[in-house]
This record gives structure tokens, C-alpha cells and sequence, in this order.
């Protein structure tokens, strides 16, 4: 013990000595620890760390397997019957959303978050309320009393964090729930969930093709997912023998409930992390060079050293004692940056992330840290030693006072991490200039829609239920009245109205039409279901419901036909349009104006349809997605669709001057209900936020080690030239001019460069695997992409190169000279 604290005591002395040395390389492992740590921390608490559920990882969710293997939500018959029969899962519940809507009761007006949720969700997770209780039993039964569970967040934010029971009700759906639970802080499923009611409230659907319901579950004691999974593919298979095709499902599907969670993040998570580790082994190598170079001018010391009876292992000691101090220094200067690093991350993280407020610099991540600090501490340490120790002390005594040529084990060493810190920078540049690119391939796209000058007015009315003939007329005038106002204001081109908006992350649904031969065929649902098994009458679309402004506002071409108009009300015959890729789809030979089309499984409205014109497609869902096969129809016609929809205002004045101006229309019509306002602009900024996310720290990670790796060149060309300068003044007097000196020294940094870059080549085509399906429009193997960032990192290498090059060629060789005498 006591010769370890004076070995320690030694060399805070020595590094005191040469404060530059000790914060360059604190600084530098504080910088790549960090890093490092920060990343992790993400990844553990999004992948690693359990779901903050009692035996987490028993919960699992299930979905239908369609006969061509697609994953599909279960239907009501196809749920009850697998609930009933399965043995390995437990409480088996039906979810549905979240879904926005507007409330009304809080503090505030406001939209939240929804989700239906049947009898076994909350004992499948099993989580007690922190306020109030869960359901009672005649609460979860269709027409019983209207009750509410809350988020935590909720709770604190609209109702003041009051104690239940509370003298108040909220208002949504056209329905007063009480509040009667409030859930804890941890619980968030399905993510972003604020309020969570019975899903028996609302009638069962008797059809096995209507597709609603997420299944969640908790596998009984002693099940394995592979027994599960073997018992409901039977269950499957029986359905299918009882009912044939009308089950619309070949098999059950079952994946744990965080793989489903977690799952589509996890690529680019290891992604980043691995973006992270390269830049600690860039900041690593810098550190050994240093290292390297310090033992180097102490030769002399250290020979004096092994010549007075110290053996290998006290030079081992002191090395490992020296990098020790480093690392843990930089370790605790990386903690606290990591800590920095994860709010900076979480507040720039465009809000698609799951599990982000279990994300933080636990005791984990600090342990993490520790033992990278101590894993380098040993790894630097060895390094310095082994390399130091190659050198005869009797060679090293004989030379002291002589420049050295150059040359080494040692040299060898520094120029070989030189070579590794530029391979692994190409890399790191190589991923940013692909998520790059792909990012001006999506920017250059034709969206099918106007993407400026148009605000967006998001609004939630009243339900209208069947036969609420009063509150659809309600509806729709007040949606005409606000058409009209919102047209009537100036700068206004065009206004027009959409239940779906692009890019703003609702779902109107999707699902299979009939072609009908009259307008009377399908009289009721049992009818949908008869003809729906008739490969020949039925299309398959999303579902969306417009206004006749809405396809100028947002300039989509019309193809064919004619646009909706005036004549098209409420007791007029149902008109439609649908998208130039449903009509190439289902109509490939034909044209589809004047078909008899029946989609009242969408929205309980039976009357049929005739379509009236084809528009263009649009990428709705988002840039990266192919447009989908859609179909549109008139708001007019179909307020039970309305309720929830978004008004479109195109403007010569802007759209922050839209938005402006539209906000007093809204307050002055409809005071009571919430609203949102955005802008085209915004949508679609947000819809590539993930990939902008992605792409900012790949670029970081790979400017720094850039950075790191180009100086860490330059430090081994001065290095060099500085052992050289003797033999540079002797070539001078024999007389090489500096034009050759100089071609010289860059000639070795190029040979460095250009092997790092080259090895950095055969790394980056691997990397396009692990970029596969992150990239759109572009090859991860883009060979124009690849050369560019050679050419790039080439370039800064012999920039960095051309200042020791040129001291280089500016020896005085008489001074040298004199100074070797």
C-alpha cells in the first residue's frame, strides 16, 4: 500500500508538472467517456432497463396474422373467442388508441390523449391507482356509467392535482365521465395516454373483419412465449376450421410487450451508441499518442531508471499509475458531461421516443463510466509501457543530447493510431453524409400537397351518434360557418376541411369496400359481411372524409371528374373521390367514375357512395411512405366522420399570418371547444424530426472525431519533424531545397492518410448493413458519397499536415549544425 500511494504521490507530481499534457488528455477522455456514458444511459433506459410493471416480462401483445401474414388488429368475435379458449395467457384485454379529444371540465379546455381499454388491462399490468380506484364492474358494461381513469400528468396539469373524489365531471365523446382513478407517474400504456375509459361502453361489432383492437396480456405462471405462441396458433387454426375465411385470421402472433415497445428504436439507438464508442476509441488513440510522445522525451529519465535496478513491473506501475489518474479524472469530468449531454439530448429528441422519462445518469451509467475509466486507465497504461519498454536503456544513455532520426516501435505505435483515428472518422462522417443525403432525397420529394403558405385548425366536435339527426345538422353548419369565416378573411385564397390531415399523425382508418351492382344491395351489415367474402366486390382503402375547398386549399390535382360542390348535401345522393392509386389499383382496366361503392362498415353509414373524380396521391403518412390507395367522401354527406377534423387556410400572407388571423374566428364561433393551430411548415418539419435527430449526432460524433483525428496527424507529422530536424539540416547542406523537404514530410502524412481513408472504405461498406432500411433514396453504399467524405478527409489531413511540413522546410541548417557539434 505504501509503495502504491507513493507511486500515486509521484505521479501527481509529474503531471503537475505539465498541466497542458494532464488537461489535453482529461479533457479529451472526458469528451469520448461522456459521450459514451450519455448514450448508454438511453439505451439503458429504453432497451435494458424492464418495463415499470410487476413481472414485466410476462406482459405481451398479440395481433392477428392475416392469410398473406400481415400483422392486423383483432376483431370483437376473434378476440372473445381467444380469451375464452386461451390457457397460457392471462387477462386478456382489448386497447384502442390514443386518440385526440377535446375536453372540456378541467382547468382548462384542452385535447388529450384517449384510449379504450377493456375488464383485464389494468389487472394484465398489474398497477393500483394512486388516487381513487380502478373500474368498478358496472362501470365496464355497455351502458353503464360513463367513467374515467387519469394520467398522472393529467391530473397534476388540468385538475390541480386535487383529491378524488372530485365535485366535477369531464366532458368528451358527447359524454360526462367521472374521475374516479388516478394512475402513477410510471404508467404509460399506451404511450401518451392521458385518460383511459371502458371499452364496453361502446357496442361490440359483430363483424370479423372489423380490425380495431390491440390485445395486451400477462402469460400465466410457468408459460414461455414459445408455449403461448404454440397454444393460440392452435386456437387460430380451430377458428379458421369453424368459421373459414369470414375469421380473416391464419394465426396469433405474439411478442413481449417492451419488444413491441421498443423495438422499431432499437437500430438507431445501437446506431448512436456505436457512433459514441468510435469517438471514445478516436479520443483513446489521441491519448496514447500523447502518452507515447511524453515517455519518448523522458527516455532519458526512464533509461536512468532500468539502469539503477527498476524492472519491468515498476514501469508498468507507473504508467498504469500515470494513466489511472487521467482516466479517473477524465472519467468524473465525463460523468458530469454525460449528465449535461442526456438533458440536451432528451430536450432536442423530437418527442417519438419511448420510455424517455425513465432515461437518466443512474448509478448504472456511473458505473458504466467507472469501468471505462478503468478499462482505458489499464489499456493506456500497458500500451505506454509496452512500447517504452522496447527501447535499450544502454541505446537511450549513449544518444542522450542527439536528436533522435525518427523511427521506433514507439513511432511505429503513434502512427499506426493515427491511421485507426482516421478510419474510424471516415466512418462517423461516412453515416452523416447518408443520413444526409437521404435527408435532401426526402426534401426534394413532390408530397402531392401545398407545403407553404397554409395554416392548419385542428378542432373536435360533438360525436353524433345513429340517427342524431340535430347534431349532425349542428355540425356541419357550424363547420360551413367556419369555412365561410375563415374564406371571408383577407389574404385568404382557399379554405377547406379533412378528418385526416398529412402528416399530422391521426388515423381515420383503413379498410375493405364493396362494389355494389345497385344502390339498395346492401341493406344492413349482415349484407356487408355476405358480399365482403367476394374476392371480386371488394376494395381495400384508407378512409377519409373532406370538404369541397380542401382540394384547392392544399392544391391536390384533380385527375378526372369533378371535385364536390354545392349541389352535394345532405340529402343528395353520396358522392366520392378517390386517389389515382386506388383507381390504377382496383380499376386497372376501367374507369371508375360512376361505380356504386358501399363504406358504411367505416362509419355505421349504410347509403352508398358513386364516385365522382379521381385525385392525385398524396404521401400522408409521411415522405418516406408511398402514397396509399384513399378514399374520400363528402363532408357534407358525412358528419358521423366529422367530428374530429382539420381546416386547411392557403394565404398570400403567410402562414404564421394565417395562423394569426384565423385564432379570433375560432375564439368568437366556438369559445368552448380546444383547438390547435399549426402550419403546414411545422408538420413537415416534425414528420422528418426523427431522421434530423439522427442525423445532428452522427454529424457531431463524426465532426469531432474529425477533429480529433486530423489534430492527432498533425501532432504525429510535428513529432516527427521535430526528431528530424538534424537530419533535415544534413540533407539541406547537401543540398536538398525545401521545396524537397517539404514534399517529403507530406508525402508521409498522405501515406498515413491515404491509409487510414482506405481502411476506413472497407469499414464504411460495412456500415451500409447497418444503415439498410435508415437511409431513403439512396444506396448505404452510395459510391459518390463514400469518395466524397475520402476526398474530404484527405483533404483536412494534409491541411493539418502543412504547418509542421512547412517548419519543416525552413531548417537553418548551419543552427542545427552547431547545435550537433
Amino acid at each position: 500500500m505504501d509503495i502504491l500511494l507513493s507511486g500515486l504521490r509521484q505521479t501527481l507530481r509529474a503531471l503537475r508538472r505539465s498541466p497542458g499534457f494532464t488537461l489535453g488528455c482529461i479533457l479529451l477522455l472526458a469528451v469520448g467517456i461522456g459521450a459514451s456514458t450519455a448514450l448508454f444511459s438511453v439505451v439503458e433506459g429504453v432497451l435494458l432497463r424492464p418495463l415499470p410493471y410487476p413481472d414485466s416480462e410476462r406482459l405481451v401483445e398479440l395481433s392477428q396474422l392475416g392469410v398473406k401474414g400481415q400483422t392486423m388488429r383483432f376483431s370483437d368475435p376473434n378476440f372473445e373467442d381467444v380469451q375464452a379458449q386461451s390457457r397460457t395467457v392471462a387477462s386478456l384485454a382489448q386497447v384502442s388508441g390514443p386518440a385526440s379529444v377535446a375536453v372540456t371540465g378541467s382547468d382548462e379546455p384542452t385535447f388529450a390523449a384517449l384510449s379504450w381499454v377493456s375488464r383485464g388491462f389494468f389487472p394484465a399490468f398489474g398497477v393500483p391507482s394512486v388516487q381513487g380506484r380502478l373500474f368498478a364492474v358496472d362501470e365496464q358494461q355497455e351502458g353503464g356509467a360513463p367513467a374515467v381513469v387519469v394520467s398522472h400528468g393529467f391530473w397534476k396539469r388540468y385538475l390541480g392535482a386535487r383529491p378524488l373524489p372530485m365535485d366535477r365531471t369531464l366532458t368528451f365523446e358527447g359524454r360526462a365521465y367521472t374521475v374516479v382513478g388516478v394512475m402513477p407517474e410510471s404508467f404509460d400504456y399506451p404511450a401518451g395516454t392521458q385518460l383511459w375509459i371502458p371499452r364496453e361502453l361502446e357496442r361490440r361489432l359483430t363483424s370479423r373483419t372489423a380490425h380495431n383492437w390491440r390485445v395486451v396480456g400477462r402469460l400465466a405462471d410457468g408459460v414461455s412465449l414459445e408455449a403461448a405462441r404454440a397454444e393460440l396458433t392452435g386456437i387460430a387454426r380451430e377458428l379458421v376450421g369453424l368459421h373459414g375465411q369470414e375469421t380473416n385470421m391464419r394465426d396469433v402472433a405474439v411478442v413481449s410487450l417492451r419488444e413491441n415497445l421498443v423495438g422499431p428504436v432499437r437500430p438507431t439507438l445501437y446506431l448512436l451508441l456505436g457512433a459514441a464508442a468510435f469517438l471514445l476509441l478516436v479520443a483513446g488513440a489521441n491519448v496514447t499518442n500523447l502518452l507515447l510522445a511524453r515517455a519518448a522525451s523522458r527516455g532519458r529519465e526512464l533509461a536512468v531508471h532500468v539502469a539503477l535496478g527498476a524492472g519491468p513491473g515498476a514501469l508498468v506501475r507507473r504508467f498504469i499509475a500515470e494513466s489511472l489518474v487521467l482516466s479517473l479524472a477524465g472519467g468524473a469530468l465525463g460523468a458530469l458531461f454525460a449528465t449535461w449531454s442526456v438533458h440536451v439530448l432528451l430536450a432536442l429528441e423530437p418527442g417519438h421516443l419511448p420510455r424517455v422519462a425513465e432515461v437518466d445518469v443512474n448509478a448504472t451509467a456511473l458505473l458504466f463510466a467507472l469501468g471505462l475509466s478503468l478499462v482505458l486507465a489499464v489499456g493506456l497504461g500497458l500500451v505506454t509501457a509496452l512500447r517504452s519498454g522496447r527501447q535499450s536503456p544502454w541505446a537511450t544513455l549513449t544518444q542522450a543530447g542527439r536528436t533522435q532520426t525518427g523511427g521506433g516501435s514507439a513511432d511505429q505505435a503513434r502512427r499506426a493510431l493515427v491511421v485507426g483515428q482516421l478510419a474510424l472518422a471516415l466512418v462517423l462522417l461516412v453515416g452523416a453524409a447518408l443520413l444526409g443525403r437521404s435527408m435532401l432525397g426526402l426534401l426534394s420529394l413532390d408530397p402531392g400537397y401545398r407545403t407553404e403558405d397554409v395554416a392548419v385548425l385542428s378542432l373536435v366536435l360533438p360525436p353524433v351518434k345513429d340517427k342524431d339527426a340535430p347534431q349532425a345538422r349542428h355540425n356541419i353548419q357550424l363547420q360551413e360557418e367556419l369555412l365561410s369565416r375563415l374564406g371571408a378573411l383577407p389574404g385568404v385564397r382557399a379554405v377547406g376541411a379533412v378528418n385526416v390531415f398529412p402528416l399530422e399523425g391521426g388515423s381515420g382508418g383503413d379498410g375493405t369496400f364493396l362494389v355494389l351492382n345497385r344502390p339498395d344491395e346492401v341493406k344492413n351489415f349482415d349484407d356487408f359481411g355476405r358480399l365482403a367474402h367476394e374476392p371480386e366486390r371488394t376494395g381495400s382503402a384508407e378512409y377519409r372524409v373532406a370538404s369541397e375547398g380542401y382540394f384547392h386549399a392544399m392544391d391536390i390535382p384533380l385527375v378526372r371528374g369533378r371535385l364536390f360542390d354545392a349541389n352535394d348535401t345532405m340529402e343528395s345522393p353520396h358522392v366520392a373521390l378517390i386517389s389515382e392509386s386506388l383507381a390504377k389499383a382496383r380499376w386497372p382496366d376501367e374507369d371508375p367514375l360512376g361505380k356504386l361503392i358501399q363504406f358504411g362498415n367505416m362509419d355505421g353509414d349504410l347509403r352508398a357512395f358513386t364516385i365522382v373524380g379521381v385525385v392525385a396521391d398524396v404521401r400522408e403518412r409521411g415522405l418516406d411512405e408511398a402514397p396509399k390507395p384513399t378514399f374520400y367522401g363528402c363532408s357534407r354527406q358525412r358528419a358521423r366522420a366529422f367530428s374530429r377534423f382539420h381546416v386547411a387556410v392557403h394565404g398570400s400572407i403567410g402562414s404564421k399570418a394565417l395562423v394569426s388571423a384565423a385564432l379570433p374566428v375560432l375564439r368568437e364561433l366556438a369559445p368552448e371547444l380546444p383547438s390547435r393551430l399549426s402550419t403546414v411548415e411545422s408538420l413537415l418539419t416534425g414528420s422528418l424530426a426523427s431522421r434530423r435527430f439522427s442525423l445532428l449526432l452522427l454529424g457531431a460524433f463524426g465532426a469531432v472525431a474529425l477533429l480529433l483525428s486530423v489534430a492527432g496527424l498533425g501532432a504525429v507529422v510535428s513529432y516527427a519533424v521535430a526528431q528530424r530536424t538534424r537530419e533535415f539540416g544534413i540533407r539541406f547542406a547537401l543540398g536538398a531545397t525545401a521545396g524537397d523537404v517539404l514534399r517529403l514530410v507530406l508525402r508521409q502524412a498522405v501515406v498515413l492518410a491515404g491509409l487510414g481513408v482506405a481502411l476506413g472504405v472497407v469499414a464504411a461498406l460495412g456500415l451500409g448493413q447497418v444503415l439498410q432500411g435508415m437511409v431513403y433514396g439512396v444506396s448505404p453504399t452510395e459510391p459518390w458519397v463514400i469518395v466524397g467524405v475520402a476526398v474530404l478527409l484527405l483533404g483536412v489531413a494534409l491541411l493539418a499536415s502543412w504547418l509542421p511540413a512547412r517548419r519543416a522546410s525552413r531548417v537553418d541548417p548551419m543552427t542545427v549544425l552547431r547545435s550537433e557539434a
